[in-house]
């Protein structure tokens, strides 16, 4: 009996298609387009026939549809990768789904209706043939074309682990020659501060050596210096020495000085006291006669006349006896201070030597 779907419509019809298994609906799609070119396109429906039952986790090959995040990367491994919002304007474009509908499920149906633009309608109404052997002829291209798909799967499977595992080893392989070069790159670098390591043990080393002798010639200089230092303090002892000697010998001629000038000063200062009172006398002299002077033009008669007649009596005093003093004093103190004049110079020669 020919195999038919239950439902009153085409969409209640399509929703029976849609939960039968991947392989059902791959099955049903091919006889229902199999003179259409679907023929040509069975490996590749049974591909995708594998891909969605490793991809359902839960129902494998009894499952009849993906959730949207397995559906995408179901397309993923199809080369075919689209967004959320493509894959829903997709699956829209057929006509199976409304505009609005957005199922929780993408059968394989659905993804082979947009991907060869067929017409849902005739797929939920294209017979299945009643003819037994036709279909079990069918049967048995699809089981062989299967296990062809399974051993091309395998063949590939292969190739893919051998493929893997060359990149593996020539990434091995680049991972050594980079790790190769970082050692090498690694090895220049301590190589290169073990250089300026030496180059900076040089440079201090010269750098001390130059302190080193920087501080011999210092210290050779203080030395020098020292030793003038010593030098000019024994000549200063010696100078000191001299002047000590010097001024004990200055000390000793005008100790001799003021010794021989003594008699001479003794007298000197002598008449120079008795010059003094000379003059000293002779201010007071003169001093009684301007105050004569003064007082007989100033004030009553009485007082006048009496001024007068002290005036006319100093001035009848004899002051040659005073004048001749003071004469003769000055005369002596002439005479003395010539005779002295020697000894004193002598004695200021004698101390200004000292």
């Amino acid at each position: 009996m020919a195999d038919v779907l239950s439902g009153t419509d085409d969409a209640a019809k399509l929703l029976d298609l849609c939960s039968r298994s991947y392989k059902a609906q791959a099955v049903w799609y091919l006889n229902a387009f199999w003179e259409e070119g679907a023929e040509a396109e069975a490996d590749t429906l049974w591909g995708y026939v594998e891909k969605c039952a490793e991809l359902d986790l839960e129902k494998h090959e009894e499952g009849c549809g993906l959730d949207e995040m397995k559906a995408h990367v179901f397309l993923e491994r199809c080369n075919e990768t689209l967004t959320v919002r493509e894959l829903r304007a997709n699956l829209r474009s057929t006509g199976a789904i409304g505009e609005k509908e957005r199922p929780k499920l993408v059968p394989i149906t659905h993804y082979l209706l947009f991907k060869y633009k067929a017409d849902w309608h005739k797929l939920v109404n294209a017979p299945q043939g009643d003819n037994k052997a036709e279909l079990e002829e069918a049967q048995r291209l699809l089981d062989a074309c299967a296990a062809a798909f399974k051993e091309s799967e395998a063949r590939a499977s292969e190739a893919r682990t051998a493929l893997n595992e060359a990149i593996a080893s020539e990434k091995a392989a680049v991972a050594r020659d980079e790790q190769a070069k970082k050692d090498e790159a690694a090895a220049k670098a301590k190589e290169a501060e073990a250089k300026a390591s030496e180059a900076d043990a040089i440079a201090k080393e010269e750098a001390a050596k130059a302190k080193e002798a920087d501080a011999k010639a210092k210290e050779a200089d203080a030395l020098a210096a020292e030793a003038d230092a010593k030098a000019k303090e024994a000549d200063a002892k010696a100078s000191e020495a001299a002047a000590i000697e010097k001024e004990a010998e200055a000390k000793a001629r005008e100790a001799e000085a003021v010794e021989a000038e003594a008699p001479f000063k003794a007298a000197t200062d002598e008449m120079e006291a008795a010059l003094a009172e000379v003059h000293r006398q002779e201010a007071e002299y003169q001093g009684k006669i301007d105050d004569a002077t003064k007082r007989s033009e100033e004030g009553g008669v009485v007082q006048r006349n009496k001024a007068k007649n002290e005036l006319a009596q100093l001035k009848g005093e004899d002051p040659l006896p005073l004048r001749r003093a003071k004469i003769t004093l000055e005369a002596a103190k002439k005479k003395a201070d010539k005779a002295r004049a020697p000894f004193e110079a002598a004695t200021a020669e004698a101390t200004a030597a000292r």
